[in-house]
């Protein structure tokens, strides 16, 4: 299940990757951030882990999978947070921008994580 989920996670992470190139190329020329590919990564690398915990500890109680979904949505949006800071301040210039991109890429990760689990939790 967990290389099936790495497939999509890719898969996910290409269609965004190439709709903003296409978009930064054309339409958000002025708006592009040097860092995107670094919060794209970010997000990547959150998504796989937060979702192979979660498996992890679906296969044991309920009890003990809805504890880990708590903590780790929790510790989840703790390090979104930080990140959003930490970047803001580093480069206060692109604070809007950025806390855009960031919005866009959290509710599109947000649904894809959460299809995702549905569908894997649904298999078990």
């Amino acid at each position: 299940m967990l290389k099936k989920y790495i497939i999509r996670l890719l898969i996910f992470v290409a269609i965004i990757s190439l709709i903003a190139i296409i978009l930064y190329l054309t339409v958000l020329t002025k708006f592009y951030l040097p860092v995107f590919p670094y919060v794209l990564l970010f997000f990547t690398v959150i998504s796989f882990l937060t979702h192979y915990i979660l498996l992890k500890s679906g296969k044991s109680r309920i009890a003990k999978f809805s504890t880990s979904f708590m903590g780790i949505t929790s510790l989840k949006l703790f390090l979104y947070l930080i990140f959003i800071v930490v970047y803001l301040f580093i480069d206060k210039t692109n604070a809007l921008v950025f806390v855009l991109t960031f919005f866009i890429l959290y509710l599109l990760f947000t649904v894809f994580e959460t299809s995702s689990l549905l569908k894997d939790l649904d298999k078990k």
